[in-house]
């Protein structure tokens, strides 16, 4: 599962983790207020996770 996070870069609301819940974990934030610079948060989920992400 995602999670909410704040992008180093912006500061603007991101995610980190899969990808699909990104629009589940974002509900009620404003586009305006979303990270702007388009990379997701990094260093998401376990040791496995990390191992075994697609894409």
């Amino acid at each position: 599962m995602c999670q909410r996070a704040v992008c180093r870069k912006c500061q603007g609301a991101t995610y980190r983790g899969c990808g699909q819940h990104v629009e589940q974990v974002l509900a009620g934030v404003p586009r305006s207020q979303r990270c702007t610079c388009g990379q997701k948060e990094e260093a998401a989920g376990s040791v496995w996770t990390r191992l075994f992400r697609r894409g």
